[in-house]
């Protein structure tokens, strides 16, 4: 009886060995990485930046996605994007330098907010897989998905392991719920119509309780798996879209509501240690959360400040300013410039582990910082009186009552009215004043 107890003992732990385990493991230990987003190929290349980046010697290189913008849903676009960037003579000489590694997002995996319903999906996959120069046998090219995992552990000491999850937001993603003219085309009149829908689904609790998903059932079990048992001690997870920012008018995992709900639900069951989420797509930076639990740190926006005059630098430091009065984290600062995210990690003890995650500028100057420091004998999945990522709901799609949608629909209708009357004045008085120069003309003649 003990023989066969022992050996169900020796295959559960094996089991619970190879749940943790990740796609790639890499015997070396993690100290620094670096990520970025939205890159436009067509535009000034920001040399500046690439420079910088070469300075901090990372180990890695993280694209969040946007590489490049394909122009339209069509394989030629992509083909002749990729063709394009091959030249890149300052995007070669990294490639010789340090590893890099990423996954893509709407534009360069087809056109804007592009999900699971483009055409060329399979190819659009294998080109970037391609280019990146992922090795053939790689895992990757035979998913549903481009998502992948990187175990970093130290040779010298197994105890410090740091796990990359890179999800994958667009192979498997459903449409939107709400009326969305962006999933089939990029004209302007229909984006125009699309934010309209996405405002008032929003204002009035619309989809709330859309089933849409966004990773695909068989990503979400491979997800589960890598998160389970985990001996990691950190554990960073990529989303090309940001996952807890409420600002309506980006793409954001609160759009998805049940998606977002079940991000949450799985995180507090498998209690990852020392979580962290990066994300692109928005074209600022941002850190949203708490230094005591989670944090998530955007960063978004290689080249596009090339194009910005005066006016736009101006514009966009006013928007900074007030999105920062707008975010209920912490953190709070908004910066909208062209930057980069450098992740630092250091390990003091066995017990501790360190991340200082930072924004920098072109320049490679640090604008803005989170130092998350993950204690093993800490449960950072405590609620705290501070907002916490994983436990409070600001999802951009929240079911509201009936009663306050009554009332949200009185000051919609009153707000029209009065937008509709300030139009009525304006009117009225350019035909009095056209009236009475045309009773001036009939009195001198």
């Amino acid at each position: 009886m003990n023989r066969y107890m022992n050996i169900i003992l020796f295959f559960c732990v094996c089991a619970q060995y190879v749940i943790c385990q990740a796609d790639q493991i890499i015997n070396e230990r993690l100290d620094r990485l670096v990520f970025l987003s939205c890159n436009n190929h067509r535009k000034k290349p920001n040399t500046n930046l690439i420079k910088s980046i070469e300075k901090k010697k990372p180990q890695l290189m993280l694209w969040i996605g946007d590489y490049f913008y394909s122009g339209c849903r069509e394989l030629t676009c992509l083909k002749e994007a990729y063709e394009y960037i091959k030249k890149d003579e300052y995007y070669i000489n990294i490639k010789k330098k340090f590893t890099i590694d990423g996954i893509y997002d709407d534009h360069d995996y087809s056109c804007n907010n592009g999900d699971r319903l483009f055409k060329y999906k399979k190819e659009s996959k294998k080109m970037y897989l391609d280019y990146l120069g992922i090795d053939k046998n790689d895992i990757r090219y035979k998913r549903s998905g481009a998502y992948f995992s990187k175990l970093y552990i130290d040779p010298n000491d197994e105890n410090n392991q740091v796990k990359i999850i890179v999800l994958d937001t667009r192979y498997n993603k459903d449409p939107y719920p709400y009326y969305s003219f962006e999933s089939r085309t990029d004209q302007f009149i229909y984006k125009i119509f699309s934010l309209a829908s996405r405002i008032h689904a929003s204002l009035f609790g619309l989809y709330c309780n859309s089933p849409n998903d966004i990773l695909g059932e068989e990503q979400w079990k491979w997800f589960e798996n890598e998160l389970t048992n985990s001996k990691a001690r950190a554990h960073i997870v990529i989303s090309s879209i940001q996952v807890f920012a409420n600002y309506i008018m980006n793409e954001t995992w609160g759009l998805m509501p049940a998606s977002l709900k079940r991000l949450k639900a799985l995180v507090k069951k498998t209690k990852p240690k020392g979580l962290v989420f990066l994300s692109g797509d928005v074209h600022y930076s941002c850190i949203l959360g708490n230094e005591e639990d989670i944090v998530e740190v955007t960063s978004s926006n290689v080249n596009q400040e090339n194009d910005y005059s005066p006016i736009i630098q101006y514009f966009v430091y006013y928007v900074s300013y007030i999105l920062n009065k707008a975010t209920p984290f912490k953190f709070d600062k908004i910066y909208g410039f062209s930057n980069y995210g450098e992740i630092n990690i250091s390990y003091p003890n066995k017990n501790k582990i360190n991340l200082k995650i930072s924004i920098n500028n072109s320049n490679g100057e640090e604008v803005m910082s989170a130092n998350q420091t993950f204690d093993n004998k800490k449960d950072i999945y405590v609620k705290t009186k501070d907002i916490h990522l994983i436990h409070d709901d600001f999802a951009c799609l929240s079911c509201k009552s009936k009663i306050k949608v009554f009332m949200i629909l009185i000051a919609y209708i009153l707000c029209i009215l009065w937008i509709v009357q300030i139009f009525i004045i304006i009117f009225k008085k350019i035909f009095n004043k056209k009236g009475t120069k045309d009773i001036y003309d009939i009195k001198e003649d």
